[in-house]
């Protein structure tokens, strides 16, 4: 019997996963939580093979969660659900050290079998969100130029880094972002970043 511990904000959704999973015969719901530190204790308290947490819990908590059970409660394994589709969150899973990263909108059978394919010591991804996560809409000469707005923010100190000129580089960033649909360098920074892109 496999033991889960279900870690979503949303009541309704909450509610028929439990109600889903229990008609499983080698599935247990030990219990269920609408926060991280509800989540938490109550993983504390019943030691879960698995815990099923949704991404999108208030002020990342999903993602600070597994880091958490990582040392509170080793020997669980963390499946990461979301309904965003945020290849930047493919990352963050797998840096936090969750096992699987799968989307709520599967076939609720693709969510069974991602728990017991986790509990017998598999990881897994969404094939989707994995394509999504490798394509970035930026040359490599582009990419270098939003890394440098990062490090140095100045056109003159760029265009100098790069041996460029400032033309140069104003052109690029044009292109940055318009590709990225961005209205500022900041934002293209937050959106390269939220996609793994830099």
């Amino acid at each position: 019997m496999i033991s889960v511990l279900l870690a979503e904000g949303h009541a309704a959704v909450r509610e028929a996963f439990a109600i889903m999973l229990d008609l499983q015969d080698d599935v247990s719901v030990v219990a269920s939580a609408s926060n991280v530190r509800e989540a938490s204790n109550l993983a504390w308290l019943h030691q879960p093979d698995t815990v099923l947490i949704d991404a999108q819990m208030p002020d990342d908590g999903g993602f600070r969660m597994v880091e958490q059970l990582r040392s509170c409660v080793p020997r669980c394994r963390c499946i990461i659900l979301t309904s965003v589709d945020s290849p930047g969150y493919l990352r963050r899973a797998y840096d936090t050290g969750a096992w699987a990263y799968i989307s709520k909108d599967l076939p609720f059978a693709d969510i069974v079998n991602a728990i017991k394919q986790v509990h017998a010591g598999r990881h897994l991804i969404d094939p989707r969100v994995a394509i999504q996560s490798q394509h970035s809409p930026l040359t490599s000469r582009e990419t270098d130029v939003l890394r440098m707005v990062a490090r140095m923010g100045t056109t003159a100190e760029i265009a100098k880094e790069m041996h460029l000129s400032q033309g140069t580089i104003n052109n690029y960033v044009s292109s940055i972002l318009a590709k990225l649909g961005a209205s500022s360098r900041v934002q293209a920074l937050i959106i390269a970043r939220d996609h793994c892109w830099l």
